[in-house]
C-alpha cells in the first residue's frame, strides 16, 4: 500500500472528479438547479467573454454588487474554450476533488504515508465536500485547494509557492482576507515575523480595496440589525439551537477530533462570524449548501494535527491503530445520504430548448435558467413578478423585452410560499400575477409539457409566419 498509495490516491481523485462531473451535469440535464447562483456565474462568464465585464442580465445588475470575485478572469480562456454551464460544473467537481492531494502531503508530513492515504480518501467521501459540489456552481469550491496547497508549502518552508497559492486564495472571494488574516496571526505566534508581515498587510490592503469595490448593501441587508441590537439580544441570536445544529454539522463527519487543536479552527472564526451573527443565523442549510468550503480547511488542518492524539487513545485502549479510520469511513458512508439536499428526484421534463435561437432574449422560471444562461440577456421570471431586484436593492429593468419565455407553473407555489412570506418580497407580491398577466398576453405558446410552457413574443411569430 505505502509502495503505490500515490498512485491510487490519485485514481479515486480521477473516479471522484467523473463521478460528480456526471452527476452535476445529469442534475443540470434534469433542470434540477433552481438555486441561481449556477445560472447568475455562468451568465457573467459569458458577457465578461463577450466585453461585458462581471454583468449579470439575471440580477439586472454588475455581479461585483455581490462578491469581488477576480479568480473568474483567470478561468475565462478556459471558459473561451466550452461556454457552458456543463464546464463550470466539472471545474468545481475538479478542485473539489484535487484537495485530497494537498491533503495527502499535509498528512504525510505529519502522520505518514500510509496514514495520509486514509486521510485524504475522508476527504473524497466526506458528504460535506459533496454537499458543495451538488449545491451550484459557487467560486468558494475552489478554496479548499487553493488554501491547502498553501498551507502545505507553508510547512514545506517553500514561500514562493505558498504566497503564489495565497494570492489565488484571495482571487477566489473578498471575504478570504479575513480568512488570510487569521492564518497571519496564527504564523505571528509562531515567531515567524517576515511571513506575518507580508501576509498581514496584503490581506488587509486587499480587503480594503475589494470592499470599495462590491456593494455594502448586502452587508447592511444581513447585518443591519446588529445596529439597534443589545448585548442581550446579540447573545441571544448567537446562541441558538440551529447555530449548535450548524456546528454540530460541520464537525460529525471527523468525530469531533478538530476540537482537540482549536488553534488551527481560528481559521472558521470569522466565516462562523459571518453566518451566526448574519440575520437569518447558522442552521442545517449552511452544510448543505456551499458554505462549507470557508470551514473545510481549517477543520482538515485541525483534524490533522489531532489525528495522532485521538488515535493513540483509540489504539491504546483497543490495540488497533487504524480502528478509528475505520470508523471514520463507515460515519462519512453512513451520513451521505442523510447529511445533503440533492433533490434528485423531481426531474423536470421540458419542451424543447433547442427551438430557441443561441442570441435569442429569454425570460425563464428558475430551474430553466442555468440551462440558457449562456447568452446576453436572459431574466428571470421571479424577478419581474416583483418588479425588483434581490433584497429589492432597485426595479428590475428589462434592457431587452424577451423573444421566448419559459414558464413553468409550479413555480406559483414558490410565489406563494416563498415570496409573500418574505420580509423584503412580501410588500411586492401583491402585484405580481397582475404584472405577470400582462407580459403574458403578448406571447404565444408553442409547445406545452405538463406545467411547462415555451412561449414566443405573438408579434415575432407573425413577423415570421409572412416572411
Amino acid at each position: 500500500m505505502s509502495k503505490y498509495s500515490q498512485k491510487i490516491l490519485w485514481l479515486l481523485i480521477g473516479l471522484y472528479v467523473v463521478i460528480f462531473s456526471v452527476i452535476s451535469i445529469w442534475k443540470l440535464k434534469g433542470f434540477l438547479y433552481n438555486g441561481f447562483d449556477l445560472a447568475i456565474i455562468n451568465n457573467v462568464f459569458f458577457n465578461s467573454l463577450h466585453g461585458n465585464w462581471f454583468w449579470s442580465s439575471i440580477q439586472g445588475h454588475s455581479y461585483l454588487g455581490d462578491h469581488f470575485t477576480p479568480i473568474l478572469i483567470l478561468l475565462l480562456p478556459i471558459y473561451y474554450l466550452w461556454q457552458s454551464p456543463e464546464l463550470l460544473l466539472i471545474l468545481q467537481s475538479l478542485f473539489l476533488g484535487l484537495a485530497a492531494w494537498p491533503i495527502y502531503k499535509i498528512a504525510q508530513i505529519k502522520l505518514g504515508q500510509n496514514l495520509a492515504f486514509w486521510i485524504s480518501l475522508l476527504w473524497l467521501i466526506n458528504p460535506l465536500v459533496h454537499n458543495i459540489n451538488l449545491y451550484e456552481f459557487h467560486f468558494i469550491s475552489f478554496l479548499p485547494f487553493f488554501l491547502l496547497m498553501a498551507f502545505y508549502y507553508y510547512l514545506r518552508k517553500n514561500l514562493l509557492l505558498f504566497f503564489i497559492f495565497i494570492f489565488l486564495s484571495l482571487l477566489v472571494r473578498e471575504d478570504i482576507a479575513f480568512i488570510i488574516l487569521i492564518l497571519s496571526l496564527i504564523i505571528l505566534f509562531n515567531r515567524r515575523y517576515k511571513i506575518f508581515i507580508i501576509l498581514f498587510f496584503t490581506s488587509l490592503i486587499y480587503l480594503i480595496i475589494s470592499s470599495q469595490i462590491t456593494s455594502s448593501f448586502l452587508f447592511y441587508y444581513y447585518y443591519s440589525w446588529l445596529g439597534n441590537a443589545s448585548l442581550g439580544q446579540a447573545l441571544g441570536h448567537l446562541v441558538t439551537y440551529t447555530n449548535l445544529e450548524m456546528l454540530i454539522g460541520f464537525l460529525l463527519p471527523f468525530l469531533f477530533i478538530p476540537l482537540l487543536k482549536p488553534k488551527w479552527l481560528l481559521l472558521a472564526l470569522v466565516p462562523l462570524g459571518q453566518i451566526v451573527f448574519s440575520a437569518a443565523g447558522g442552521g442545517a442549510q449552511v452544510w448543505q449548501m456551499h458554505y462549507g468550503a470557508l470551514f473545510l480547511p481549517a477543520l482538515v488542518i485541525a483534524f490533522i494535527f489531532s489525528f495522532n492524539k485521538a488515535n493513540n487513545f483509540i489504539n491504546n485502549k483497543l490495540k488497533n491503530k487504524y480502528l478509528l479510520i475505520i470508523i471514520l469511513i463507515i460515519s462519512n458512508i453512513y451520513l451521505w445520504p442523510n447529511f445533503g439536499s440533492y433533490n434528485f428526484e423531481q426531474i423536470q421534463k421540458s419542451p424543447d430548448l433547442k427551438v430557441i435561437e443561441a442570441d435569442a432574449t429569454v425570460m425563464a422560471s428558475l430551474n430553466y435558467l442555468p440551462n440558457l444562461s449562456n447568452r446576453e440577456n436572459i431574466y428571470s421570471l421571479h424577478y419581474y413578478f416583483l418588479g425588483v431586484q434581490q433584497f429589492a436593492q432597485d426595479k428590475y429593468i428589462l434592457d431587452k423585452n424577451p423573444e421566448y419565455i419559459i414558464l413553468d407553473k409550479d413555480d406559483y407555489n414558490y410565489y406563494d410560499d416563498i415570496l409573500k412570506t418574505s420580509a423584503w418580497a412580501g410588500i411586492y407580491y401583491h402585484q405580481g400575477y397582475q404584472r405577470l398577466e400582462e407580459l403574458l398576453s403578448e406571447y404565444q405558446v408553442l409547445e406545452e409539457r405538463g406545467q411547462v410552457s415555451l412561449l414566443k413574443k405573438a408579434s415575432q411569430i407573425r413577423i415570421h409566419s409572412v416572411e
